[in-house]
């Protein structure tokens, strides 16, 4: 379907979803009862993955039309323009609150099915979950993994106690039990069973209590993914609060004094460094034939093993010292729990022992590791009043199966100590331009559109820098700031997005243009500085990549300021459910999955999460008054709250929106529907008060007659297909119509519509000859 507002009528709508919800109203129609034409083989279906699978021996146009006819004999429509290649078919169909994408393509002698549904019942859905298991109430180290499909906890009870205690529950919750397979004092394995999914529970007695381990398979875990990423995430954000608080307050005396105390470093005869000549500094290494020049070289000193050392590291670009030097005043090594420093490829380091002497020599360059120790290496060192000096290398070339390298290191250079101040990098640095140009075979890309901003990877914080074709929408970026909505913010314009982590390190890189999506970090140039909320450097490809037979590369320039870095600090947090951003509209974290449709001027988001309709009216209510999302201002008299359903309106910026909420148990179905009236109003679209629109158009190659209320109107050939104003567009009465089409060939299609007032309904004869109705504003 294509997304661009040139063409005007793809433009009206627009449907897309993010991962397969579990609708907390339970649809009549369920997955498995799809269409599947005899002779279907390889058949999946896996609610995971999010679609229906098969192979076919007719061919690919043979079998879509097939599920043109069929599901428009079930009741199904088109929702939106078919594309339809040489090699490939995708159709998208609706039925009430339900979608259905069908693609298939061309495959050796037959065909490949794709069936992709929203809004039906997956097998899963009406199985147990995880959050309806037991789980005491002194319960400890709670932990569910969703990969394992696991629980896992400890209580202080002993095992028998928790044994009886756990079965009543399970029986309390419908779980049958089907046997117990060991029963010992110190270990009990039983296994239960409720519909289509089982339950191992394993219990083993502690000195202190029992540990609990419930092994699942068949259960809903989907939830629970939601919901263990939201605590992982309240965690993150808890920790990283936390830091930031204690980075701003702490003076570089009061870490010094908090580290560990270490021993003085060995007292050596004096040899007079400040009087010999100065060395370069300067690594080289040569792998497998190709040379890899490493100008920047830094020293520091580490107790570790017992001994001070001294490292010397060379790079291609200048390190960022602040991770370097944070550990150095808190242990003394330059190690903690996740490992050691995160140095740019290639590069070489170097370790002296106590004696001065060079002990070790590790690289890595071109994807391969060195390595030379003791008598494997020649050169000679010195470390005194503050300096290190010395050449090191290799006294014979090294071996790494089928690789031959060498290296040598020449140095002269200040030792970093636990009380050195990080270097900064950009207090002088001249602006560079933001610009970038991305090569996608034929086409060149002007990438003029520069953005970055902090996002988190796992557990690791991060910045994003994005070049773009088409300026990125900033209300939609800027509402997403400072939560998991940011993390994989992705809109549809050409693109390069770079990843940079804590070290200055592009760790990864994504493409997207010609609706190709290529992910790569090799044969990276890149000289990224993250300094005082600024990005600066350059990257680009040292040749280019290939994807499907297509080569590409990129070649960027960034000078800008990191968005978030001061707003997001400043930002009150609100009480309640925490919220995530969508469309820059709050959803609740631990949402499961996000449906969207509309027109540019009137959008309908839908997802579910597991809390009460009391918190989600709360959350609504609470966030849409904070003034993070813009001035919204609720409308009492439009309010409807029951014990089951709730309809909240606002009033905002550019128009109005509904948040329709339905409760079921500890489940909230959410609806958004959000109305933009100047952009309505800017189209011509916006139906006066007490009034309706109602606009036709056409997107075939042919003028064709649509009846309404029995009186014929002639729609010209690609009228509104591109422009609005090329359309019909009339101002009518609210009440109903009787929408009729008669083709050349083929059966008509005859739809009563109701058309309410204050709405502009759109009524669009697609290329199949058929039309569809839109509600557009």
């Amino acid at each position: 379907m294509l997304r661009k507002l040139l063409h005007f009528m793809a433009a009206l709508l627009v449907v897309s979803s993010f991962g397969i919800g579990t609708p907390a109203v339970a649809q009549e129609m369920r997955v498995r009862d799809l269409i599947v034409p005899d002779g279907a083989t390889e058949y999946s279906m896996m609610k995971r993955r999010g679609d229906v699978r098969f192979q076919m021996p007719s061919d690919f146009k043979t079998v879509g039309k097939h599920y043109a006819q069929k599901l428009t004999e079930q009741g199904w429509r088109k929702s939106a323009r078919d594309n339809l290649q040489s090699s490939f078919w995708v159709q998208t169909f609706a039925k009430n609150n339900m979608t259905l994408v069908v693609r298939v393509s061309e495959e050796d002698s037959g065909s490949a099915v794709r069936l992709t549904p929203t809004g039906m019942m997956w097998e899963e859905d009406d199985q147990p979950t995880p959050k309806e298991l037991p789980i005491p109430d002194d319960a400890t180290d709670l932990e569910y993994s969703d990969f394992f499909e696991t629980v896992e906890f400890k209580t202080s009870s002993d095992l028998k106690t928790v044994q009886k205690f756990l079965v009543e529950e399970l029986e309390k919750r419908n779980w049958t039990k089907d046997k117990t397979t060991m029963d010992f004092d110190h270990y009990v394995s039983m296994n239960f069973s409720q519909k289509k999914s089982t339950l191992k529970v394993n219990l083993t007695a502690e000195e202190d209590g029992c540990e609990v381990e419930f092994r699942t398979e068949g259960m809903q875990w989907d939830g629970m993914k939601e919901e263990i990423a939201r605590m992982k995430q309240e965690a993150k954000q808890a920790k990283q609060a936390a830091k930031a608080i204690a980075a701003e307050t702490a003076t570089q005396e009061d870490m010094v004094e908090s580290s560990v105390a270490l021993p003085s470093r060995k007292e050596k005869a004096k040899q007079g460094i400040a009087q010999m000549p100065k060395l370069p500094n300067k690594g080289t290494i040569v792998m497998d034939g190709t040379t890899y020049e490493l100008p920047h070289v830094i020293a520091y000193e580490v107790f570790q093993y017992d001994e001070w050392r001294t490292k010397i590291v060379a790079t291609p670009k200048a390190v960022k010292q602040d991770t370097l030097l944070a550990r150095l005043r808190k242990t003394g090594s330059d190690e903690d729990d996740e490992g050691g420093p995160s140095w740019p490829q290639p590069h070489l380091l170097v370790v002296l022992d106590e004696d001065d002497q060079p002990g070790q020599l590790n690289l890595q360059a071109g994807g391969t590791p060195g390595h030379g120790s003791g008598d494997e290496l020649v050169g000679t060192a010195l470390v005194e009043d503050g300096r290190a000096r010395g050449t090191v290398a290799l006294r014979e070339p090294g071996d790494f199966f089928d690789k031959v390298y060498t290296a040598e290191i020449s140095f002269d250079v200040p030792v970093l100590t636990r009380q050195s101040t990080p270097v900064k990098r950009l207090a002088d640095a001249p602006k560079l331009a933001n610009s970038g140009k991305l090569v996608m075979g034929n086409r060149t890309y002007n990438l003029s559109n520069v953005v970055a901003y902090p996002v988190m990877f796992f557990d690791d914080p991060m910045t994003s820098i994005v070049f773009s074709e088409k300026p990125l929408n900033m209300t939609k970026l800027t509402a997403a700031l400072g939560r998991p909505a940011a993390d994989d913010y992705f809109e549809f314009t050409p693109q390069v997005k770079l990843l940079v982590d804590a070290d200055d390190n592009v760790s990864s890189v994504s493409i997207w243009a010609d609706n190709n999506s290529v992910g790569s970090n090799s044969d990276l140039d890149d000289a990224i500085v993250i300094e005082d909320g600024r990005a600066r450097g350059t990257a680009k490809m040292t040749k280019p990549g290939e994807f499907l037979d297509t080569k590409y590369s990129f070649d960027v320039s960034v000078d800008v300021n990191i968005l978030g870095k001061k707003s997001s600090a400043s930002q009150k947090p609100v009480g309640g459910l925490p919220a995530d951003s969508y469309d820059a509209l709050p959803v609740p974290q631990g949402h499961e999955g996000i449906q969207a449709e509309g027109s540019p001027f009137r959008k309908v988001i839908q997802t579910t999460v597991a809390a009460e309709l009391g918190a989600v009216v709360d959350f609504y209510r609470r966030q849409l008054a904070s003034g993070q999302w813009g001035k919204w201002d609720a409308a009492a008299q439009d309010t409807m709250i029951d014990r089951q359903s709730a309809e909240l309106s606002f009033t905002g910026p550019t128009g109005g929106l509904l948040v329709q909420l339905v409760g079921k148990g500890t489940e909230t179905a959410i609806t958004l529907v959000s109305r933009d009236a100047q952009a309505a109003k800017a189209a011509g679209l916006w139906p006066a008060p007490g009034k309706a629109r109602l606009f036709l158009a056409n997107d075939t190659a042919s003028p064709v007659v649509l009846t309404i209320n029995r009186r014929d109107y002639t729609i010209a050939a690609g009228a509104g297909a591109r422009d609005p104003k090329t359309g019909i567009n009339w101002e009518v009465a609210p009440g109903n119509y009787t929408i009729e089409i008669k083709p050349a060939s083929g059966s008509g299609q005859s739809e009563k519509l109701k058309i309410k007032a204050g709405t502009t309904t759109g009524v669009i004869v697609t290329s199949s000859g058929a039309f569809m109705k839109v509600d557009l504003y």
